[in-house]
């Protein structure tokens, strides 16, 4: 019995060594490129180096935008069979929430972006460029910049970003090691709305679906990329009969924003601390949400925040791939109480509980040991 428990342990013990040898070689890649993480200049804000005109192009002229809600899918767009789900902040609407800070642009997505998740397949049959871009490929991305060629500083920012995301993501999106997201870099605001149709308050869309997102030059234009691309890395963990609950994705894209991507949004701060004082939405109610429509730039703010916060509450509430279970259990099709108790055990085992966690938590940091 002895010699039999020590080959169990032995045996195990190989198993677990080889496991390790595995993920460290998958993960290795992807995280080599962290080392080139410090950007001496961005290259995708506005104040940054204006690149030499394109021969034959005519110069435009940027314009302001004024930010609005990202419009969501309707369910006339839903596909046959599919049963809407409830939406509208119309349901939950909170007072007191004026004067918070003017937003940054919002990012948009194109409709039906739930239900069309990043196809598979690989190649080089990439798009080509539109008039006036160059073309790049890089180990994650085909890049188009509107340049007379992609710049170095673009490419390796974009390589560095992809990188530190990877640190929360890479369970959730393994597809990106053979599969390339696709990258559309405008100098000019006209030059964006011409390639996407967007209106003049676009700041940044994405398909989902196609792995494209579309930027312009502009001081937003970082944080909504690593926005962006979270959506694209982590809702095509999901499938299209149970798409990620909004509440969820609009919270993990925007703590990677946040956290990974070094471009917090000046609205959040602020709106931290109304949470802080107790405002905001019941969390049985946030998480029902599943639309933006007919919601004021206040609480869209508001709900942007609350997401933001409990996600990253559940991310650093407990070590190992607790979260990474919470959303495959969300992602089998379980309720969300069930979900969460079965990846946090007690007392997590209903969602008043997680509010009254992550309330206090907000407050005091004991739980999480989170720093604000």
């Amino acid at each position: 019995m002895d010699i039999l428990h020590k080959l169990r342990i032995i045996f195990w013990g190989l198993v677990i060594g080889l496991w390790g040898l595995f993920m460290y070689q998958f993960m290795s890649e992807d995280m080599s490129s962290l080392k080139r993480f410090k950007i001496d200049k961005n290259p995708f804000s506005s104040t940054a180096e204006t690149a030499p005109p394109v021969p034959g192009k005519i110069p435009f002229t940027e314009t302001s935008a004024q930010p609005r809600p990202r419009p969501q899918s309707t369910a006339a767009q839903l596909p046959a069979g599919t049963v809407p789900r409830q939406s509208s902040l119309d349901l939950i609407r909170s007072g007191g929430v004026k004067g918070v800070a003017s937003t940054p642009l919002i990012p948009e997505h194109y409709p039906g972006e739930k239900t069309s998740l990043p196809a598979g397949g690989t190649g080089e049959g990439y798009p080509k460029p539109p008039d006036g871009f160059a073309m790049k490929v890089t180990p994650h991305f085909v890049v188009y910049e509107e340049a007379p060629e992609v710049s170095p500083g673009l490419t390796d920012t974009l390589e560095a970003l992809h990188g530190n995301i990877m640190l929360d993501l890479v369970a959730f999106s393994p597809w990106t090691r053979e599969n390339k997201v696709y990258i559309y870099y405008a100098r000019t605001s006209e030059t964006y709305r011409r390639l996407t149709g967007r209106p003049a308050w676009s700041g940044g869309a994405a398909s989902l679906g196609e792995r494209k997102i579309y930027v312009y030059k502009s001081d937003e234009a970082f944080g909504i990329l690593a926005h962006e691309l979270t959506h694209i890395y982590f809702d095509s963990f999901f499938t299209p009969s149970n798409p990620s609950p909004l509440w969820l994705s609009e919270g993990i894209a925007t703590y990677i924003q946040s956290e990974r991507g070094n471009s917090t949004p000046n609205w959040l701060a602020q709106n931290l601390k109304l949470l802080e004082g107790g405002s905001g939405f019941k969390l049985g109610d946030l998480v029902r949400i599943e639309n933006m429509q007919g919601a004021d730039e206040d609480n869209v703010r508001l709900w942007y925040a609350e997401s933001y916060s409990v996600v990253r509450f559940l991310i650093k509430l407990k070590a190992g791939d607790a979260f990474y279970v919470f959303c495959k259990n969300l992602r089998d099709g379980r309720p969300a109480h069930e979900a969460l108790y079965q990846a946090y055990g007690m007392p997590y085992n209903k969602l008043s509980s997680l509010e009254f966690a992550w309330r206090y938590d907000l407050k005091t940091g004991k739980i999480s040991g989170m720093n604000r």
